[in-house]
């Protein structure tokens, strides 16, 4: 993973997020002259071939695997713009698992000194006793009663440094660049992932984590005995955003208003494949008469998960404006009713 062309020599240059960007500018013109008709935009069948084995049978995994990884659209096709993104998104999760796995190997190291250093001992004590002649039971007595002492003085210090060291070297929550809330195990978690204190992990030992505020890119370090005990909610593995969009209907709206308004939101998803998944609910949630106004609740899953929290916001405010836009299509936009205003005039000669 340390060399120039981690796609190989046919894709280019890759040593650099900038490099990697215009290799995969190259490979898609070269790509386009396999489907000369195709007007500038790359079909998927192009791509598809690589799910062919060498009898020329399609294996349905691996074409699965290409068009969840390139997301053509309605067309089947794939844009420029959509191909050096994922080409890019590659690149980064590369370099991110070169880091992790560089990290993990320093973390096991440490652990190998850890436990060669209690072998040694035990082995040395048990080899100076059989030499000596020494009786290993009293020796052992001995020390015993020593770390007995010792487990008073500083017993819940090393409680918390053993968890900081089970927490990584046993559970892994998180890895290098994973983005991270921390929060205790009791608390009510807010659904809306953007509204989060969320960090980014900069870097990880036995001992300690390293964290970087998302807010305001602030570093801070932080004992893993610390955070043992803690819901770590780890956005990195955690499946696609799930958005809700609250919206305001005119209480007029029909059953059949509804559905046309559900039916839209559907084609959207379907000519957007690269940001939406799927529609998880469109519902009702409350009827106000007084206000003549009925709310409802639209929620969508996101092809990414809050890890990628800005193109999931620039998502979400994409889908905002055009569920206004389909509101004020069908007539059922809420508009807040005008209050009434009593306006008396003043009599000049009263006082």
């Amino acid at each position: 993973m340390d060399d120039s062309h981690p796609f190989s020599a046919s894709f280019g240059p890759s040593d650099n997020r900038d490099r990697c960007i215009k290799s995969a500018q190259k490979v898609y013109q070269q790509l386009l002259k396999f489907a000369p008709e195709s007007d500038e935009i790359l079909p998927f069948e192009v791509l598809g071939a690589l799910a062919y084995d060498e009898e020329g049978n399609v294996l349905e995994t691996k074409k699965q695997a290409l068009v969840k990884l390139f997301r053509p659209d309605r067309h089947n096709q794939i844009t420029m713009l959509a191909f050096v993104q994922t080409c890019d998104w590659v690149y980064r999760k590369l370099r991110f698992f070169r880091a992790s796995v560089a990290n993990s190997s320093l973390i096991d190291g440490v652990l190998e000194q850890i436990f060669n250093f209690f072998f040694y001992t035990a082995l040395a004590l048990v080899i100076t006793s059989g030499v000596m002649g020494l009786n290993p039971w009293s020796l052992l007595l001995s020390v015993s009663t020593l770390l007995v002492s010792l487990s008073f003085a500083v017993g819940s210090s090393v409680s918390k440094l053993i968890e900081g060291i089970l927490l990584i070297a046993v559970r892994r929550p998180f890895d290098l660049g994973d983005r991270i809330s921390l929060s205790p195990a009791d608390a009510v978690n807010n659904p809306d992932g953007s509204l989060q204190q969320t960090w980014f992990v900069e870097d990880v030992n036995l001992f300690s984590t390293t964290l970087r505020f998302v807010a305001t890119n602030e570093v801070s370090t932080i004992n893993n005995g610390a955070i043992a005990n803690s819901r770590i909610v780890n956005f990195a593995r955690s499946p696609g955003a799930l958005v809700t969009l609250d919206l305001l209907l005119d209480i007029k709206a029909t059953q059949e208003q509804m559905l046309m308004f559900r039916k839209a939101v559907k084609k959207y998803i379907r000519d957007n494949p690269r940001t939406w998944s799927s529609i998880i609910h469109f519902r009702t949630t409350q009827i106000n008469p007084d206000m003549e106004f009925v709310g409802a609740s639209l929620r969508l899953q996101h092809m990414k998960s809050w890890q990628e929290t800005t193109q999931v916001l620039n998502a979400r405010g994409n889908l905002h404006k055009f569920c206004i836009q389909a509101m004020e299509e069908l007539g059922i936009v809420y508009s807040s009713p005008g209050s009434t205003v009593n306006v008396k005039m003043r009599d000049p000669g009263s006082r």
